[in-house]
């Protein structure tokens, strides 16, 4: 009786040390990575691109356009991203791009959500907000995607947009975001609260 037991209690602590095994090995998926962006410290590591069309007033020259760090106006913190262009020509992308180092040849969902700031709700589409995320870098209006108006509220409104992406053999992924101006007017927008996450 006893020795059946012990061999009982034997083959309950070997399945429990093998179990406990199972339960420790490391997992094959790669972390989630999740960076978050303010501008309490200014544009960090976050770098200002454009894609805008010639001026005719000003021969040689394109339409003005400028993103800023500014104090005026803020989500979170006492701080965002200012983001102005001369849409009087009715086109032009403007917009912040960084780089992600994820797993190479990996599946990933690559989401940016953030929030940004309008003066005025219109039934009109100003501006349209856009963004990117690839394995190349945004460098024109036709590599992003519209995810919406820009006048949707008076004040902030949380924008948010997600791509599966094969990072490849050097697991470099590009997130952009900003505005791209489809109005014969002059507009400013801020932008703050930046959240990447990989998973």
């Amino acid at each position: 009786m006893k020795k059946t037991i012990y061999i009982v209690a034997a083959v309950v602590i070997i399945a429990a040390a093998l179990t406990g095994v199972i339960l420790i090995q490391p997992s094959n998926k790669p972390q989630t990575v999740t960076l978050s962006q303010g501008f309490e410290d200014g544009l960090g590591v976050w770098v200002k691109g454009a894609d805008v069309p010639a001026d005719p007033n000003h021969p040689g020259q394109n339409v003005n356009w400028t993103i800023n760090v500014v104090a005026n106006q803020s989500y979170a913190g006492n701080h965002s991203a200012q983001f102005y262009i001369n849409g009087l020509q009715d086109d032009g992308t403007i917009w912040l791009t960084r780089n992600l180092t994820l797993t190479p040849d990996t599946a990933r969902n690559v989401t940016v959500s953030f929030q940004l700031w309008s003066s005025s709700e219109s039934f009109n589409t100003l501006a349209n907000v856009v963004a990117y995320i690839g394995t190349k870098n945004a460098t024109s209006e036709g590599d992003f995607q519209v995810i919406g108006a820009a006048n949707q509220a008076a004040g902030w409104k949380s924008y948010s947009y997600s791509v599966e992406v094969e990072t490849g053999a050097s697991g470099n992924v590009n997130v952009a975001l900003g505005i791209s101006a489809v109005w014969e007017t002059h507009m400013t927008y801020y932008i703050d609260d930046i959240v990447v996450t990989a998973v």
